[in-house]
């Protein structure tokens, strides 16, 4: 198994943990403003992210699907889970630990190095998703795809 296998099964691991992320903030859409603001997101901006941040994570989502021999949307998992990343530190800094809104509710534990080990694995994957998927092996594919999906349903159930 080369590269190539493990560059597509991190894809799909990625595109579908945004698409749980979007369905589960889809089915919260009207506690999301709130849990974005409580998270520190500018007053002026909670209404549009609430809208703007499920359908972004749906996007990404499809097209790590739909353009798989494309790098360009892994690159723009990078870049969303670096922003996500980077609000959850920010937070850290102010000494603040409010409840993530990262997979549609917040759970009652609060963003911790928990959350950081999570988003860095995420973007981990995400990183090994701009890798070229030319010659992947279907079997190796699916092999990678249970254990790189595995490790991170239990990384997303402890965070």
């Amino acid at each position: 198994m080369g590269f190539a296998t493990v560059a597509l099964a991190a894809r799909v691991v990625v595109a579908a943990a945004f698409l749980v992320a979007a369905i589960q903030k889809l089915r919260v859409h009207a506690r999301l403003a709130t849990e974005l603001a409580g998270f520190g997101v500018p007053r002026a901006l909670v209404a549009p992210a609430a809208t703007a941040l499920p359908v972004t994570e749906l996007l990404t989502a499809a097209a790590l699907v739909v353009f798989a021999r494309s790098a360009a949307p892994a690159f723009v998992a990078i870049g969303l889970l670096a922003l996500f990343t980077g609000a959850v530190f920010a937070n850290l800094a102010q000494g603040r630990r409010p409840p993530c809104p990262c997979f549609g509710t917040s759970s009652p534990a609060p963003v911790s190095a928990r959350t950081i080990v999570r988003n860095g694995w995420l973007l981990a994957l995400a990183v090994l998703a701009t890798g070229s998927i030319a010659g992947a092996e279907v079997w190796g594919v699916a092999v990678w795809t249970a254990l790189l999906g595995a490790t991170t349903a239990m990384l997303l159930m402890r965070a």
